[in-house]
């Protein structure tokens, strides 16, 4: 069985059981089509299921009583979702934003929501973050209708500028993986046309079409590997709130300092990528060297500012 016809599962069995309390093992089995044991085994997982901190009293309570009947009790607290934060929701448009949503998507209609539920406290922030996000900036034409290529597993002919003989080609590939990296997205995948994996960036894409040949990718496909960097390292240096995620993220790579900020060096070969990452700290981090890039994220803020 698939996650996500696990996770539908699931998300009926709930509302369900919250509907009909005190039915049978069986009958509730019945009702979705598996067996009793089946069952038992989706209540064993649905009592790990609540809201942070995850307090006792903070989890779903179902349970079987000793007559063989099932019962639920919500956390009171799911009765109604939870208010977004500033933070909150500027992350969650930015990440939105990535697979610019056609006019009449439902991703769009629900962005359009997005400033409607942030409460008003939040709202002024929320808009000030998303400027210096740049969040409404969406990624390249090409990144939705790929994304379904790799979902539906479908074969893609797109017209190719390769950079190494100057010229623009027809390829046909098999779509494995889209990947965001250093502010630049890339298509891994198999060209029919070459004979092997290659990574080609999406906005060399000038043209696409999804074909109606679907194909099963092989066992243990992952994406190729990304372009390496020899630019010139950044160094960033983050405040104490923010330097335990900088370990979590970036692990034996990050340098301790005496007054509980980390330091840590990524590649300069994207200012733009570098610009909005260190400006997304809000403060929480700045460029120590060089002074290259130390003036190029002055600059940018300084707009931000002014503008």
């Amino acid at each position: 069985m698939s996650v996500q016809e696990r996770l539908r599962r699931l998300l009926f069995l709930v509302p369900y059981v919250a509907r009909n309390p005190g039915q049978k093992v069986a009958e509730v089995a019945a009702a979705l089509g598996i067996s009793s044991s089946q069952l038992l085994e989706e209540l064993d997982l649905l009592t790990l299921v609540g809201r942070p901190p995850f307090q006792p009293d903070d989890f779903v309570d179902i349970y079987v009583d000793d007559d063989e009947r099932v019962y639920v009790q919500l956390d009171q607290r799911l009765s109604a979702p939870p208010r977004l934060t500033a933070e909150e929701g500027v992350a969650l448009a930015a990440a939105a934003a990535l697979l610019k949503p056609a006019s009449n998507d439902a991703l769009r209609a629900a962005l359009s929501k997005l400033e409607g539920v942030l409460p008003p406290h939040a709202l002024e922030r929320y808009r000030a973050m998303g400027r210096q996000l740049d969040v409404a900036e969406g990624g390249p034409d090409s990144l939705a209708e790929l994304a379904q290529a790799v979902a539906e597993r479908r074969e893609v002919v797109l017209d190719y500028f390769a950079a190494s003989r100057g010229q623009t080609e027809q390829r046909r590939v098999q779509p494995w993986e889209l990947v965001s990296h250093r502010g630049q997205w890339y298509l891994s995948a198999f060209c029919l046309t070459r004979g092997g994996q290659r990574l080609f960036k999406l906005d060399r894409i000038a043209k696409l079409e999804l074909t109606r040949t679907t194909f099963t990718p092989p066992a243990g496909a992952t994406g190729a590997a990304l372009p390496t960097s020899t630019a010139t390292p950044v160094t960033v240096r983050f405040s104490r709130s923010r330097a335990p995620y900088v370990r979590e993220r970036f692990g034996s790579a990050v340098r301790e300092l005496p007054d509980g900020e980390v330091e840590v060096e990524v590649p300069g070969d994207s200012e733009r990528w570098l610009t909005r990452w260190v400006l997304s700290f809000g403060g929480a981090a700045r460029v120590t060297a060089p002074a290259a890039a130390i003036a190029q994220v002055e600059r940018a803020a300084r707009a931000v500012l002014e503008g």
